[in-house]
């Protein structure tokens, strides 16, 4: 898959998922909390993938 693809599609569903949390655990909370956890959800994953991906590298140098 197209690595653009892939970044709108977690980027859709991270901000989905970021308004649902929000909504559900912190209701008086307005919608620009829900999408900036949607972001920081998705920079997570991106940063997981870099340690994941970084640590394997490092694995076999040893």
């Amino acid at each position: 898959m197209n690595t653009l693809l892939i970044f709108v599609i977690r980027l859709i569903l991270g901000l989905v998922f970021g308004i649902l949390l929000i909504r559900v655990f912190r209701p008086e909370w307005g919608l620009f909390h829900g999408v900036i956890t949607g972001l920081v959800l998705v920079a997570l994953a991106y940063a997981m993938r870099y340690f994941k991906t970084s640590k394997a590298g490092k694995k076999g140098s040893l």
